[in-house]
C-alpha cells in the first residue's frame, strides 16, 4: 500500500486528514512539534486530486516538505489517495464509498502498527466522514502510545488562513492541537 524507503527503526507518523486546505497539515504538524512530539513521517489522507483545491493544497505541501525536510527537521512526507476499484473518490456519497474509506483507514493503521509506528492522528481536515472513519479504525488498531488530535483555529484566524494563504500560524494567533480522549480498544483484545 505505502511506498517503501530505507528508514530508521523508530517511526512516529502523523496521519492528517485533508480536504483542500494545506494549512490543516502545517498547523497540525507545527502544533505537534511545538509540544515536543518527535514526528518522523507525515501522511496526508485525502480524496481526489482532480479537485483544484486539493491539487493546490498538495502542491503547497510538496513545497513545504521539499527534500523530505520540514522547517529544518527530517520528515518523510507521503500522501495517500482514497481509491475505490474504479478510481479515486472525489466525495463520500454512498455507503459503498464509506466502506472504501473504512477499508483504507483500517488497512493503513494495521500496516503502520505492525511496522511498529507510533501514531498521531490529526482529524481536523477533509470530509467529516473521513475523520470519523479514521477514529473508528484507531479504536481497533491503536494503543496507548498513540494520540488523537483536534486542531483548534480561532475563527478570525481561520478566515485569514483560508485556502492556504497562511501556512504557519504565529503564536499569538491561538492555533493549537488539542488531545482528544479515546479508548484504543484494540490494545485490550
Amino acid at each position: 500500500m505505502l511506498e517503501r524507503r530505507s528508514l530508521p527503526q523508530e517511526r512516529t507518523t502523523a496521519i492528517i486528514t485533508m480536504g483542500g486546505q494545506a494549512q490543516v497539515v502545517t498547523f497540525s504538524l507545527d502544533g505537534l512539534l511545538e509540544q515536543g512530539e518527535s514526528v518522523t513521517d507525515v501522511l496526508v489522507l485525502h480524496l481526489s486530486p482532480d479537485d483544484p483545491r486539493v491539487r493546490r493544497a498538495l502542491s503547497q505541501l510538496s513545497t513545504e516538505f521539499a527534500g523530505d525536510r520540514y522547517r529544518g527537521h527530517p520528515v518523510l512526507f507521503r500522501r495517500l489517495l482514497i481509491r475505490a476499484e474504479e478510481g479515486p473518490l472525489d466525495a463520500i456519497r454512498t455507503a459503498r464509498d464509506a466502506e472504501v474509506v473504512w477499508a483504507v483507514a483500517r488497512d493503513l493503521l494495521a500496516e503502520l502498527k505492525q511496522e511498529g509506528h507510533r501514531l498521531h492522528l490529526c482529524i481536523a481536515g477533509g470530509p467529516r466522514l473521513l475523520a470519523l472513519t479514521l477514529v473508528t479504525a484507531a479504536m481497533l488498531h491503536c494503543d496507548h502510545r498513540d494520540r488523537l488530535w483536534h486542531l483548534y483555529t480561532p475563527r478570525e484566524f481561520l478566515e485569514k488562513a483560508r485556502e492556504g494563504a497562511i501556512l504557519h500560524a504565529p503564536p499569538e494567533a491561538g492555533v493549537r492541537v488539542v488531545p482528544v480522549p479515546f479508548a484504543p480498544w484494540g490494545a485490550y483484545f
